[in-house]
């Protein structure tokens, strides 16, 4: 198969798990648990606090006292200001989290981040190609068919049948689950050259910023377990997909996208392994 064949195999396969992940998310959703949410959105708050204003800071800070040069250094940051990656919430949801929480955070945060990027890099005087705004339509269009769209129709399979949700959810989570196992494998296999040419310094950046966004939704998240399990999930998912789009339309050195690829590999490795173990240390 050739790389540009594989490419797009790649790509249609991480689309339809997303689209699954979302649906799965939904379908474990009901419109009471997202109007508690609404109602008290102190974990909302602490969770869009902590990834927008801790994050990147810290994340700015490890790039400057690893003397990372200036195209990872950007890499670095851009994934840092973009949280609200999909998967954080099918993450909460697999570790027995609040998924509302997680759920409400992830539309969120994807909606904020089409001001809140381009402001944080600028605020970390990251210095990006023209800003016109061609990047809002694919980001928004993205964010409406794989994860608004998904995650409203299973919300709406479980208000008008939750037996049948109850069976289709599983079905999907597993489904999504075979296509994470099979989509690791293939990039672990493809990537991993890609990921040690970034240098053991920028590893090291990126592993320190996503632990850093783990931790800070854990530890400012109100003192449930649930809120908690959402806020750490969330936290170390970013959203890459968007990160991939804007890289490669703001940042012409290969580094900079070289270290979101890096961020993304490293962060769902380390995602699904807290994941299992908060799961599995749920008293």
């Amino acid at each position: 198969m050739d790389p540009a064949t594989a490419q797009q195999a790649q790509t249609i396969a991480v689309s339809v798990f997303v689209v699954l992940l979302m649906l799965s998310v939904g379908l474990d959703l009901s419109l009471p648990a997202l109007a508690r949410v609404v109602r008290r959105p102190g974990g909302l708050v602490a969770g869009i606090a902590g990834q927008y204003v801790v994050v990147p800071p810290v994340a700015l800070a490890i790039a400057h006292g690893l003397g990372l040069p200036p195209a990872p250094t950007a890499g670095l940051v851009l994934c840092a200001v973009a949280p609200g990656g999909p998967m954080g919430a099918y993450l909460a949801l697999q570790a027995r989290g609040d998924v509302a929480l997680a759920a409400a955070l992830v539309l969120v945060c994807n909606l904020l981040n089409t001001v809140f990027v381009p402001f944080g890099l600028d605020l970390a005087g990251v210095h990006t190609g023209p800003t016109d705004g061609d990047y809002l339509w694919p980001m928004a269009r993205m964010i409406l068919l794989f994860q608004v769209l998904p995650l409203s129709a299973g919300v709406v399979v479980r208000r008008l049948a939750p037996d049948r949700a109850l069976r289709l959810q599983r079905g999907c989570a597993r489904l999504a689950n075979l296509i994470l196992v099979v989509v690791a494998v293939v990039v672990v296999s493809t990537q991993l050259p890609r990921f040690l040419d970034a240098g053991m310094q920028t590893l090291l950046a990126v592993e320190g910023t996503v632990l850093t966004a783990m931790a800070t939704g854990w530890l400012l998240a109100p003192r449930r377990r649930p809120a908690r399990i959402a806020l750490a999930c969330t936290g170390v998912i970013h959203s890459v997909s968007a990160c991939v789009l804007l890289a490669s339309a703001w940042f012409p050195d290969p580094a900079t996208l070289l270290t979101v690829f890096a961020y993304s590999g490293m962060m769902f490795t380390t995602g699904v392994v807290a994941a299992r173990w908060m799961r599995r240390t749920e008293s």
